[in-house]
């Protein structure tokens, strides 16, 4: 039994399981909606939006790494926001929007990437997450935004 606790006498394993199981509540109350309008797209293609904003952020801020949340969150609100307005202007389907979005944005974030010469991180953490390195900051933010979500989707649940 020694064998599955012992890791999580490590903090950073405490932090990196309490994050799984936060963001693994909100995923599910909110992946429910996205599967059951038929907009399971959506998900992969708002993950990976944010890469402009990450790119911006990096250029602006100088290379911290504090504010790169804030430049992602901004990202993907205006990509969901360009999917919702192509689909219900126009007679493209949903799903087709979420591709054109997905598709232009992540190529706009490598081209900004690409004009950094000093830019050496691996861009994977930042697409796909690095749960051990989730810090108490991360953490609360966590919490925060996953109660802010959790309390929208309640308040209007029908």
């Amino acid at each position: 039994m020694s064998f599955f606790l012992e890791p999580l006498s490590y903090e950073f394993m405490q932090r990196g399981m309490l994050a799984a199981v936060l963001v693994g509540i909100v995923c599910a109350v909110v992946g429910t909606y996205v599967v059951l309008r038929g907009m399971a797209f959506f998900g992969d293609a708002l993950a990976h939006t944010i890469l402009p904003g990450i790119a911006l952020g990096y250029l602006v801020s100088g290379g911290a790494r504090d504010t790169l949340f804030w430049w992602a969150l901004g990202t993907s609100i205006v990509a969901a926001l360009g999917i919702g307005a192509i689909s219900k202007n126009s007679q493209i389907k949903e799903d087709t929007a979420i591709g054109i979005i997905f598709a232009g944005m992540f190529a706009l974030g490598i081209a900004l990437i690409s004009t950094v010469r000093s830019y050496a991180v691996d861009l994977s953490h930042f697409l796909f997450g690095d749960v051990l390195s989730v810090s108490t900051h991360s953490l609360w933010l966590i919490l925060i935004f996953g109660g802010i979500v959790l309390l929208i989707v309640f308040a209007f649940y029908k």
